[in-house]
Protein backbone atom coordinates (compact mmCIF):
# COMPACT_ATOMS: atom_id res chain seq x y z
CA UNK A 1 0.00 0.00 0.00
CA UNK A 2 1.16 3.73 -0.45
CA UNK A 3 2.00 6.16 2.19
CA UNK A 4 -1.32 7.87 3.79
CA UNK A 5 0.37 11.31 4.29
CA UNK A 6 -1.48 13.87 5.13
CA UNK A 7 -5.39 14.37 3.79
CA UNK A 8 -5.84 17.10 1.24
CA UNK A 9 -8.49 20.00 1.55
CA UNK A 10 -11.11 18.27 -0.60
CA UNK A 11 -10.72 15.30 1.35
CA UNK A 12 -10.89 16.62 4.62
CA UNK A 13 -14.19 18.82 3.70
CA UNK A 14 -15.73 15.88 2.34
CA UNK A 15 -14.84 14.23 5.07
CA UNK A 16 -16.45 17.02 7.47
CA UNK A 17 -20.04 16.96 5.31
CA UNK A 18 -20.42 13.03 6.16
CA UNK A 19 -19.01 13.54 10.14
CA UNK A 20 -22.24 16.60 9.89
CA UNK A 21 -24.73 14.46 7.99
CA UNK A 22 -23.30 11.64 10.67
CA UNK A 23 -24.57 13.66 13.75
CA UNK A 24 -27.49 14.54 12.72
CA UNK A 25 -28.65 10.46 12.31
CA UNK A 26 -31.25 9.93 14.45
CA UNK A 27 -33.27 7.10 12.90
CA UNK A 28 -31.53 3.62 10.71
CA UNK A 29 -32.89 5.37 7.40
CA UNK A 30 -30.51 8.20 8.31
CA UNK A 31 -27.47 6.46 8.27
CA UNK A 32 -28.91 4.00 5.61
CA UNK A 33 -28.66 7.43 3.55
CA UNK A 34 -24.87 8.34 5.17
CA UNK A 35 -23.60 4.87 3.86
CA UNK A 36 -24.96 5.22 0.41
CA UNK A 37 -22.66 8.22 -0.11
CA UNK A 38 -19.98 6.64 1.81
CA UNK A 39 -18.30 4.33 -0.79
CA UNK A 40 -17.80 7.52 -3.22
CA UNK A 41 -15.90 9.20 -0.87
CA UNK A 42 -13.23 6.11 0.41
CA UNK A 43 -13.36 4.76 -3.69
CA UNK A 44 -14.85 1.79 -3.08
CA UNK A 45 -17.47 -0.12 -4.72
CA UNK A 46 -19.98 -0.99 -2.00
CA UNK A 47 -20.32 -1.19 1.97
CA UNK A 48 -21.50 -3.66 4.24
CA UNK A 49 -23.07 -2.92 7.76
CA UNK A 50 -23.34 -5.94 9.76
CA UNK A 51 -24.27 -6.35 13.19
CA UNK A 52 -23.82 -9.85 15.26
CA UNK A 53 -26.28 -11.11 17.94
CA UNK A 54 -25.68 -14.23 20.39
CA UNK A 55 -28.16 -15.31 22.95
CA UNK A 56 -27.48 -18.00 25.28
CA UNK A 57 -24.51 -19.34 22.97
CA UNK A 58 -26.17 -19.13 19.97
CA UNK A 59 -25.32 -17.08 16.95
CA UNK A 60 -27.86 -15.08 14.50
CA UNK A 61 -26.70 -12.58 12.38
CA UNK A 62 -28.42 -9.12 11.14
CA UNK A 63 -27.98 -6.66 9.35
CA UNK A 64 -28.08 -2.89 10.88
CA UNK A 65 -29.24 -1.13 8.61
CA UNK A 66 -30.67 -3.47 6.50
CA UNK A 67 -28.04 -2.56 3.73
CA UNK A 68 -24.71 -3.76 2.17
CA UNK A 69 -24.79 -1.11 -0.98
CA UNK A 70 -25.61 -2.07 -3.67
CA UNK A 71 -26.43 -5.39 -2.39
CA UNK A 72 -29.05 -6.50 -0.26
CA UNK A 73 -28.72 -10.14 2.22
CA UNK A 74 -32.23 -12.20 1.71
CA UNK A 75 -33.51 -14.99 4.23
CA UNK A 76 -31.08 -17.49 2.93
CA UNK A 77 -27.78 -15.43 2.75
CA UNK A 78 -28.69 -14.46 6.79
CA UNK A 79 -29.50 -18.69 7.29
CA UNK A 80 -25.89 -18.80 5.68
CA UNK A 81 -23.98 -16.23 7.84
CA UNK A 82 -26.01 -17.21 11.16
CA UNK A 83 -24.61 -20.87 10.41
CA UNK A 84 -20.81 -19.62 9.30
CA UNK A 85 -19.95 -16.64 10.89
CA UNK A 86 -17.47 -17.45 12.78
CA UNK A 87 -15.46 -18.37 9.42
CA UNK A 88 -15.43 -14.84 8.52
CA UNK A 89 -11.98 -13.42 9.26
CA UNK A 90 -13.75 -10.04 10.47
CA UNK A 91 -16.33 -10.82 12.80
CA UNK A 92 -14.91 -13.91 14.05
CA UNK A 93 -11.75 -11.94 15.73
CA UNK A 94 -13.46 -8.78 16.57
CA UNK A 95 -16.06 -10.48 18.62
CA UNK A 96 -13.11 -12.00 20.30
CA UNK A 97 -10.90 -8.78 20.75
CA UNK A 98 -12.33 -5.95 19.22
CA UNK A 99 -9.69 -3.65 17.61
CA UNK A 100 -10.50 -0.23 17.58
CA UNK A 101 -8.72 0.43 14.45
CA UNK A 102 -9.75 0.94 11.08
CA UNK A 103 -8.50 -2.94 9.34
CA UNK A 104 -7.73 -4.48 6.25
CA UNK A 105 -8.16 -8.04 5.96
CA UNK A 106 -4.84 -8.57 5.49
CA UNK A 107 -4.20 -7.59 9.12
CA UNK A 108 -6.30 -10.50 10.12
CA UNK A 109 -5.57 -13.18 7.71
CA UNK A 110 -2.66 -14.14 4.99
CA UNK A 111 -3.58 -14.03 1.03
CA UNK A 112 -2.86 -18.02 1.39
CA UNK A 113 -5.78 -18.30 4.30
CA UNK A 114 -8.22 -16.18 2.39
CA UNK A 115 -8.35 -18.34 -0.69
CA UNK A 116 -9.66 -21.32 1.76
CA UNK A 117 -13.19 -21.75 0.69
CA UNK A 118 -15.57 -19.40 2.10
CA UNK A 119 -18.44 -19.75 -0.05
CA UNK A 120 -21.13 -19.64 2.05
CA UNK A 121 -20.16 -15.95 3.40
CA UNK A 122 -20.51 -14.30 0.14
CA UNK A 123 -16.71 -12.93 0.08
CA UNK A 124 -14.58 -13.17 -2.86
CA UNK A 125 -11.39 -15.71 -3.29
CA UNK A 126 -9.22 -13.15 -4.10
CA UNK A 127 -8.70 -9.63 -2.68
CA UNK A 128 -7.57 -9.82 0.80
CA UNK A 129 -6.59 -6.08 0.73
CA UNK A 130 -9.44 -5.04 -0.40
CA UNK A 131 -11.60 -5.15 2.35
CA UNK A 132 -11.67 -2.09 5.13
CA UNK A 133 -13.32 -2.88 8.47
CA UNK A 134 -14.30 -0.85 11.33
CA UNK A 135 -15.59 -2.14 14.81
CA UNK A 136 -18.44 0.18 15.69
CA UNK A 137 -19.62 -1.47 19.25
CA UNK A 138 -19.38 -4.98 20.84
CA UNK A 139 -20.03 -6.63 24.17
CA UNK A 140 -20.78 -10.79 24.99
CA UNK A 141 -23.95 -10.52 22.99
CA UNK A 142 -23.15 -8.55 19.92
CA UNK A 143 -20.81 -7.41 17.55
CA UNK A 144 -21.38 -4.70 15.28
CA UNK A 145 -18.85 -4.12 12.17
CA UNK A 146 -18.88 -1.73 9.10
CA UNK A 147 -16.97 -2.67 5.62
CA UNK A 148 -15.84 -0.99 3.14
CA UNK A 149 -15.21 -3.42 -0.38
CA UNK A 150 -14.05 -3.29 -4.04
CA UNK A 151 -12.65 -5.68 -6.97
CA UNK A 152 -10.70 -4.33 -8.88
CA UNK A 153 -7.64 -2.60 -6.60
CA UNK A 154 -6.15 -2.70 -2.96
CA UNK A 155 -6.96 -0.15 -0.58
CA UNK A 156 -4.51 2.58 -0.42
CA UNK A 157 -3.00 4.05 3.22
CA UNK A 158 -4.61 7.30 2.31
CA UNK A 159 -8.22 5.83 1.63
CA UNK A 160 -7.91 4.11 5.05
CA UNK A 161 -6.58 7.23 6.96
CA UNK A 162 -9.86 8.86 5.44
CA UNK A 163 -12.10 5.81 6.58
CA UNK A 164 -10.40 6.30 10.36
CA UNK A 165 -10.94 10.21 10.11
CA UNK A 166 -14.32 9.21 10.18
CA UNK A 167 -14.63 6.45 12.52
CA UNK A 168 -15.25 8.13 15.86
CA UNK A 169 -18.20 10.26 13.99
CA UNK A 170 -20.08 6.12 12.54
CA UNK A 171 -19.31 5.47 15.52
CA UNK A 172 -21.13 8.16 17.25
CA UNK A 173 -23.70 7.73 15.28
CA UNK A 174 -24.44 3.87 15.63
CA UNK A 175 -24.29 4.38 19.36
CA UNK A 176 -27.22 6.95 18.78
CA UNK A 177 -29.21 4.73 16.77
CA UNK A 178 -29.10 1.80 19.43
CA UNK A 179 -29.98 3.95 22.55
CA UNK A 180 -33.10 5.07 20.34
CA UNK A 181 -33.54 1.56 19.81
CA UNK A 182 -33.24 0.96 23.35
CA UNK A 183 -35.37 3.98 24.80
CA UNK A 184 -38.28 2.36 21.94
CA UNK A 185 -37.91 -0.96 23.92
CA UNK A 186 -37.73 0.46 27.17
CA UNK A 187 -41.26 2.46 26.17
CA UNK A 188 -42.73 -0.07 24.31
CA UNK A 189 -41.99 -2.31 27.76
CA UNK A 190 -43.07 0.55 30.03
CA UNK A 191 -46.47 0.94 28.05
CA UNK A 192 -47.03 -2.59 27.82
CA UNK A 193 -46.56 -3.23 31.79
CA UNK A 194 -48.97 -0.26 32.52
CA UNK A 195 -51.58 -1.03 30.32
CA UNK A 196 -51.79 -5.25 32.07
CA UNK A 197 -51.33 -3.20 35.49
CA UNK A 198 -54.79 -1.11 33.94
CA UNK A 199 -53.01 2.39 34.32
CA UNK A 200 -52.43 4.77 31.98
CA UNK A 201 -50.42 7.81 31.39
CA UNK A 202 -50.64 11.61 30.27
CA UNK A 203 -47.68 13.75 29.96
CA UNK A 204 -48.17 17.73 31.13
CA UNK A 205 -46.38 20.28 30.50
CA UNK A 206 -46.07 23.21 33.13
CA UNK A 207 -49.29 24.90 31.94
CA UNK A 208 -51.28 21.76 32.06
CA UNK A 209 -51.66 21.42 28.43
CA UNK A 210 -51.74 17.62 27.31
CA UNK A 211 -48.40 16.60 25.40
CA UNK A 212 -49.22 13.35 25.23
CA UNK A 213 -51.98 10.38 26.01
CA UNK A 214 -52.00 6.91 25.34
CA UNK A 215 -55.43 5.88 24.17
CA UNK A 216 -56.06 4.17 27.59
CA UNK A 217 -55.42 7.46 29.00
CA UNK A 218 -57.93 9.77 26.47
CA UNK A 219 -60.85 7.00 27.24
CA UNK A 220 -60.80 7.26 30.89
CA UNK A 221 -60.54 11.59 30.72
CA UNK A 222 -63.53 11.40 28.53
CA UNK A 223 -65.34 8.35 31.31
CA UNK A 224 -64.82 10.81 33.83
CA UNK A 225 -65.06 14.11 33.37
CA UNK A 226 -66.93 14.18 30.05
CA UNK A 227 -67.14 17.15 28.05
CA UNK A 228 -64.72 18.36 30.38
CA UNK A 229 -61.41 16.53 29.27
CA UNK A 230 -60.48 18.07 26.10
CA UNK A 231 -57.20 16.75 23.07
CA UNK A 232 -55.53 19.93 24.70
CA UNK A 233 -56.18 20.39 28.21
CA UNK A 234 -56.74 18.56 30.96
CA UNK A 235 -60.36 19.37 33.19
CA UNK A 236 -60.16 22.45 35.02
CA UNK A 237 -60.28 19.95 38.41
CA UNK A 238 -57.28 17.90 37.22
CA UNK A 239 -55.29 20.75 36.14
CA UNK A 240 -55.78 22.58 39.65
CA UNK A 241 -54.75 19.26 41.52
CA UNK A 242 -51.09 19.09 39.11
CA UNK A 243 -50.53 22.52 40.44
CA UNK A 244 -51.18 21.96 43.80
CA UNK A 245 -49.48 18.73 43.64
CA UNK A 246 -46.27 20.46 42.97
CA UNK A 247 -45.70 22.41 45.50
CA UNK A 248 -47.27 20.00 48.08
CA UNK A 249 -45.01 17.72 50.58
CA UNK A 250 -46.00 14.99 50.38
CA UNK A 251 -47.85 15.25 46.61
CA UNK A 252 -51.39 14.72 47.44
CA UNK A 253 -53.28 11.88 44.96
CA UNK A 254 -56.23 12.87 43.17
CA UNK A 255 -58.97 10.23 43.81
CA UNK A 256 -62.52 10.36 42.26
CA UNK A 257 -65.51 7.56 42.86
CA UNK A 258 -67.96 6.44 40.61
CA UNK A 259 -70.71 3.92 40.83
CA UNK A 260 -68.44 0.80 41.50
CA UNK A 261 -65.60 2.18 39.88
CA UNK A 262 -62.71 4.72 41.61
CA UNK A 263 -60.15 6.82 39.69
CA UNK A 264 -56.58 7.45 41.51
CA UNK A 265 -54.13 9.86 39.86
CA UNK A 266 -50.56 10.09 40.73
CA UNK A 267 -48.15 13.09 39.26
CA UNK A 268 -44.52 12.61 38.71
CA UNK A 269 -44.31 16.45 38.06
CA UNK A 270 -41.61 18.66 38.33
CA UNK A 271 -41.99 22.64 38.82
CA UNK A 272 -42.08 24.23 35.48
CA UNK A 273 -41.39 21.03 33.35
CA UNK A 274 -43.38 18.60 31.88
CA UNK A 275 -44.40 16.22 34.11
CA UNK A 276 -46.68 12.85 33.97
CA UNK A 277 -49.29 11.73 35.56
CA UNK A 278 -50.02 8.02 35.99
CA UNK A 279 -53.83 7.32 35.89
CA UNK A 280 -55.45 3.63 37.49
CA UNK A 281 -59.15 3.20 37.46
CA UNK A 282 -59.98 0.29 39.57
CA UNK A 283 -63.51 -1.83 40.26
CA UNK A 284 -64.71 -1.02 43.84
CA UNK A 285 -67.05 -4.59 44.00
CA UNK A 286 -66.35 -7.53 42.37
CA UNK A 287 -67.58 -8.10 39.31
CA UNK A 288 -70.99 -9.75 39.29
CA UNK A 289 -71.89 -13.91 38.22
CA UNK A 290 -72.97 -12.28 35.28
CA UNK A 291 -69.82 -10.53 34.06
CA UNK A 292 -68.19 -13.87 34.90
CA UNK A 293 -69.73 -15.72 33.16
CA UNK A 294 -69.14 -13.17 29.98
CA UNK A 295 -65.19 -12.53 31.18
CA UNK A 296 -64.36 -16.34 31.59
CA UNK A 297 -65.13 -19.82 30.12
CA UNK A 298 -67.65 -20.89 32.72
CA UNK A 299 -71.23 -20.89 33.62
CA UNK A 300 -73.67 -18.70 35.30
CA UNK A 301 -73.83 -21.23 38.12
CA UNK A 302 -69.98 -21.62 38.09
CA UNK A 303 -69.68 -17.89 38.16
CA UNK A 304 -71.73 -17.90 41.24
CA UNK A 305 -69.05 -20.57 42.54
CA UNK A 306 -66.14 -18.57 42.00
CA UNK A 307 -67.50 -15.15 43.34
CA UNK A 308 -68.22 -16.93 46.85
CA UNK A 309 -64.76 -18.82 46.78
CA UNK A 310 -63.02 -15.78 45.84
CA UNK A 311 -64.40 -14.55 49.50
CA UNK A 312 -62.95 -17.77 51.18
CA UNK A 313 -65.73 -19.52 51.41
CA UNK A 314 -65.79 -23.47 52.11
CA UNK A 315 -67.90 -25.52 49.74
CA UNK A 316 -70.53 -26.12 52.82
CA UNK A 317 -70.71 -22.51 53.30
CA UNK A 318 -70.93 -22.16 49.08
CA UNK A 319 -73.74 -25.32 49.02
CA UNK A 320 -75.54 -23.33 52.14
CA UNK A 321 -75.83 -20.11 50.21
CA UNK A 322 -76.53 -21.65 46.59
CA UNK A 323 -78.85 -23.74 48.24
CA UNK A 324 -77.03 -26.59 46.43
CA UNK A 325 -75.67 -30.25 47.75
CA UNK A 326 -71.85 -30.11 48.94
CA UNK A 327 -71.05 -32.93 46.32
CA UNK A 328 -72.49 -30.23 43.53
CA UNK A 329 -69.88 -27.27 44.82
CA UNK A 330 -67.49 -29.69 44.33
CA UNK A 331 -67.82 -30.65 41.15
CA UNK A 332 -68.38 -26.98 39.95
CA UNK A 333 -65.06 -26.69 41.38
CA UNK A 334 -63.43 -28.87 39.59
CA UNK A 335 -64.97 -27.41 36.15
CA UNK A 336 -63.45 -23.67 37.25
CA UNK A 337 -60.38 -25.27 37.96
CA UNK A 338 -60.53 -27.17 34.72
CA UNK A 339 -61.83 -24.26 32.15
CA UNK A 340 -59.58 -21.76 34.32
CA UNK A 341 -56.49 -23.80 33.52
CA UNK A 342 -55.50 -23.62 37.08
CA UNK A 343 -54.64 -26.37 39.58
CA UNK A 344 -56.18 -25.44 42.72
CA UNK A 345 -58.56 -23.05 44.88
CA UNK A 346 -56.49 -20.33 45.81
CA UNK A 347 -54.92 -19.81 41.43
CA UNK A 348 -58.70 -19.66 40.43
CA UNK A 349 -59.28 -16.59 43.88
CA UNK A 350 -55.98 -14.83 41.72
CA UNK A 351 -58.34 -15.17 38.88
CA UNK A 352 -61.11 -14.00 39.78
CA UNK A 353 -58.89 -10.94 41.97
CA UNK A 354 -57.21 -10.21 38.53
CA UNK A 355 -60.22 -9.51 36.52
CA UNK A 356 -61.67 -7.35 39.50
CA UNK A 357 -59.25 -5.15 39.66
CA UNK A 358 -58.82 -4.73 35.80
CA UNK A 359 -60.15 -1.18 34.54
Amino acid sequence: MTSAGPLSATEARAALVVAADLASCRRPADLEGVLFDLPGLIGAEYVGAGELRRSAGDGAIGVLPQITQPYVFDADALADWAAHWHQHPVFARQSVRPDPRVLSYSDFVSAREWRKPRHLLGLPASGVARQLSLHLAGDELRTAVLTVHRVDRPFAERERALFEALAPHLRAAYLRLEQGREAERWQEALESGLGQAGACVVMVDGDGRIVRADAGAEEVLRRWFGSRARATHLPAELAEWVELSRTAVPAPRFVGVQAGRRLGVVSASAPGAEGLLVLQERRTARPDPAELADALPITRRQAEVLTLLGEGRSDAEIAHRLGISVRTVGHHVEHILERLEVSNRTAAAGVLATLASAP
